[in-house]
């Protein structure tokens, strides 16, 4: 990370004050402000923090050193910000839980979240902009392409390939060598044996394909959990 000392927290709702707890108890790096581009949110204070402006705020600022991350939930906007702040050589730091286990020869890109309690085994990597949640264990040897998203209690497997921007519901468990698409949505509870194709919704244990994903995804009903 070179001199870099400060960040900012894009998404100023339940994400991110995830994200804040967690850069907290990480302790090394001091949090500037939220951004957040609800116009009712800029000028609140969030935990504590400023909500200091939008997107714009930061590429106001980049001349500063200042890194940022990406907190939104759905997966979609968090890899579209997340790439935005690239394109304007903004830094994207990880947020890791000092109580998350993340095992030697695990490798991981950037903008990625490992929330308390969660396990990533050795041989795992993690693309840029992944979401481990709480409690989730990832076994050896796995794959999280950019954007997958781990809910609470996911247990995976070793030699799991998560597609990219995946949503993984609360508690699944997906068997040894199972390789999920991109896009797809896994329902909370399933248990997945075979590989998922991409951009489909499955559930069940063992889980089975529901239906094609043809339009965007309502992703506010979907963290809510309907």
């Amino acid at each position: 990370m070179g001199s870099i000392s400060q960040v900012v927290i894009f998404g100023a709702s339940c994400q991110g004050r995830i994200v804040l707890e967690v850069l907290r108890a990480q302790g090394h790096l001091e949090i500037v402000g939220f951004l957040d581009d609800d116009v009712s949110r800029q000028g609140t204070v969030v935990g504590g923090v400023p909500v200091l402006g939008d997107i714009e705020w930061i590429i106001a600022n980049a001349g500063k050193r200042l890194a940022a991350i990406a907190a939104i939930g759905n997966n979609d906007a968090r890899i579209a910000v997340a790439n935005t702040l690239r394109a304007y050589g903004i830094e994207l730091v990880n947020a890791v839980h000092p109580s998350a286990v993340v095992m030697a020869g695990t490798t991981m890109g950037a903008g990625n979240l490992i929330c308390a309690g969660a396990i990533v085994v050795t041989g795992t990597h993690l693309e840029d902009e992944v979401v481990v949640n709480t409690g989730a264990t990832v076994d050896h040897d796995c794959v999280l392409c950019t954007g997958a998203y781990l809910a609470p209690g996911v247990h995976t497997a070793g030699c799991v390939t998560i597609g990219r921007g995946a949503f993984i519901g609360l508690g699944a468990v997906l068997g040894p060598t199972v390789t999920i698409g991109d896009g797809c949505i896994v329902g909370a509870g399933s248990v997945v044996l075979s590989d998922l194709p991409p951009h489909i919704l499955a559930f069940g244990a063992p889980a089975k394909v529901i239906r094609q994903l043809d339009g965007p995804v309502d992703w506010r009903r979907l963290l809510a959990g309907r």
